[in-house]
């Protein structure tokens, strides 16, 4: 069955699809194959072509010389101009990964055969939920590039999403904090302090400056330019935090403003000394970002309310919030005993009750 799209159609023969469209100037409708299996993909194809007999051989030419890399450019830009706290995160992935694959093609030759290729690569070595953030950004980028004026593409290629399996469930133990914190470099120790107490994100932690540190009102101003969802909000300092900041500012570089630094310059990312620290510590499969779920939970376990842990860690959403708490083992039991003595009081209760009536229908 043929599906038409606008003045064109997209057709099976055999196990490939082919393309049929129209050209202004010619009676006869143009032919061709779509070199694909993957309808929706053939779909795309038939709408760049038409977009082309339509748009004219200039706006083609153009066009069909964009490469990548300036897609790229194009939504690094967009996030340093909304000033996103995550640009840094994102340019780091961008040119990581998505440049070296990616930069140099053109972007018409980008299909979803190739970005299958890249997904299947990528999913090899990292987890689906990774791999989908890069698949993001390779889109938003195309995005853009159709947005821009003139457009620098003709299409957005089609990007299938991995599914991904409820959220990691891993929290780190006390001892294990102990282990990990005492083999990591003073500015990689200070950051893993003040996320195991309170859930911050890395990005957030590395722009946390030295003058928002207020240690005899014991809290940490986190200005909204800092923060990834752009809200203001302080981090309570407690537990062993008071004195890991106090040790963190006196080695700190004068000239340098910000906490996690090294050799009076800010230090932003720190993830070959964390997994060393965690291998030395045992915890070989440990992300930072179970950090976030660990201080939820002990903060729900110590007796802080849902909404005052959502509010240290900086999530705006219940959902998301649920997502990364965790109810431990030990907090699982004390629920389940706390449940089981209330049945025993409705029991009892109820068993007063019957014993009543059954007292009254001897009278």
């Amino acid at each position: 069955m043929r599906r038409k799209i606008a003045a064109g159609s997209v057709y099976a023969r055999g196990q490939i699809f082919w393309l049929k469209y129209y050209v202004p100037g010619r009676k006869q409708p143009v032919r061709e194959s779509a070199e694909t299996t993957d309808k929706k993909e053939a779909e795309r194809l038939l709408r760049q072509r038409m977009a082309k007999a339509y748009r004219g051989a200039e706006y083609s030419e153009k066009t069909e010389r964009v490469v990548v890399n300036q897609l790229f450019d194009l939504i690094l830009e967009d996030y340093r101009l909304l000033n996103r706290a995550t640009t840094y995160d994102i340019e780091m992935r961008i040119n990581k990964h998505l440049r070296p694959y990616f930069g140099n093609s053109r972007a018409g030759d980008v299909t979803s055969a190739s970005i299958r290729k890249y997904t299947t690569d990528r999913v090899a070595v990292a987890q689906p939920a990774t791999v989908n953030k890069e698949l993001s950004y390779l889109r938003r980028a195309f995005r853009l590039g159709l947005q821009n004026e003139p457009p620098l593409v003709e299409r957005v290629p089609y990007i299938r999403m991995l599914r991904v399996d409820n959220a990691r469930e891993g929290i780190i133990e006390h001892e294990t904090y102990r282990a990990i914190r005492d083999s990591l470099p003073s500015y990689a120790r200070i950051a893993f302090v003040i996320s195991y107490h309170t859930g911050s994100r890395k990005g957030e932690i590395g722009k946390i400056r030295l003058d928002k540190i207020d240690l005899k009102r014991s809290r940490i101003d986190l200005p909204g330019r800092t923060t990834k969802n752009g809200k203001p909000r302080y981090l309570p300092i407690y537990g062993d935090m008071a004195a890991e900041l106090s040790m963190a500012i006196s080695l700190a570089d004068p000239g340098c403003p910000f906490l996690v630094q090294k050799d009076g310059a800010r230090v932003e990312d720190w993830e070959k000394s964390w997994a060393t620290a965690c291998s030395l510590a045992g915890a070989d499969d440990a992300l930072f970002h179970d950090l976030r779920r660990t201080a939820l939970t002990n903060m729900i376990e110590a007796g802080f309310s849902e909404k005052e842990a959502m509010e240290i860690s900086g999530h705006l959403t219940r959902a998301v919030f649920d997502r990364y708490h965790i109810v431990s083992e030990r907090r699982l039991k004390q629920l389940s005993e706390r449940m089981e003595a209330h049945m025993r009081e409705k029991d009892a209760a109820l068993g007063t009750i019957i014993g009543h009536r059954d007292y009254e229908r001897k009278q």
